[in-house]
């Protein structure tokens, strides 16, 4: 049977509706070294502190990388986009000590980013989309940047190897019994299973490549996360691949 994408996304949907409330508590338990992840990301955007940039946050979830972003460059604008209501309203709850955010619900891809951002930063929502969809995305996002805007990612991703993805959900598995139960830990490999369409390292970074993106780097990497992303010099007016 040939899967429904968009029940799939519907299904995404509800999941994050329903954990809401909770997905700070949990989350830090499942995403190895997140905190450290963000700061790589964060400390990747080659901006000065005092500019006022335009960020997209792609799937913003309770908001960790806006306020991360913010702490950084406090003049900064941002938009928080998620496809989760609930997940918007405890970002807004937890943002809202700072000014110049905007948000909006919906899905990833129907967003018109054109002219709107110096940098979209997104933290692990890409594993949501099949891989050939992304590359009209990232064209999408590229063309949507200005000479030297930057997209810049943290992920669950793939290796180059069966025996690599036995090693990374095994250290996965591994992370997640310092604070989760066994039946918590069959419970989030369940659901990656079922939700997730994680893509290969080096699809990712090729693919960068061939819709425009330039200096495309691995920032932090840990088994299967990972932090990376590019730059967009040639701006929005190039068409990428």
């Amino acid at each position: 049977m040939v899967e429904n994408p968009n029940k799939r996304m519907l299904e995404i949907k509800r999941h994050f509706e329903r954990e809401a409330k909770r997905f700070d508590k949990c989350f830090f338990k499942v995403a190895p070294f997140y905190r450290e992840a963000i700061e790589a990301l964060v400390l990747s955007l080659p901006f000065k502190n005092s500019r006022k940039l335009k960020i997209i946050d792609l799937g913003c979830g309770t908001g960790n990388i806006t306020m991360a972003v913010k702490e950084r460059y406090p003049d900064a604008s941002v938009v928080c986009i998620d496809l989760a209501r609930n997940m918007l309203d405890l970002a807004r709850a937890k943002l809202k000590k700072y000014g110049n955010i905007e948000y909006w619900s919906g899905d990833i891809r129907d967003y018109d980013y054109t002219g709107k951002c110096d940098a979209v930063i997104s933290s692990l929502v890409l594993h949501h989309l099949e891989k050939t969809d992304k590359k009209e995305f990232y064209r999408k996002i590229h063309n949507a940047l200005p000479s030297n805007g930057v997209f810049y990612i943290a992920d669950f991703l793939l290796p180059s190897s069966d025996y690599l993805a036995k090693v990374y959900i095994d250290q996965w598995k591994r992370f997640m019994t310092k604070s989760l139960s066994p039946a918590q830990i069959a419970k989030t490999l369940a659901n990656h299973k079922r939700e997730d369409r994680p893509a290969e390292l080096m699809f990712e970074l090729d693919l960068l490549r061939k819709t425009g993106f330039k200096k495309v780097d691995v920032i932090w990497k840990h088994y299967n996360f990972c932090v990376y992303g590019a730059s967009s010099p040639a701006g929005r007016n190039s068409k990428g691949v």
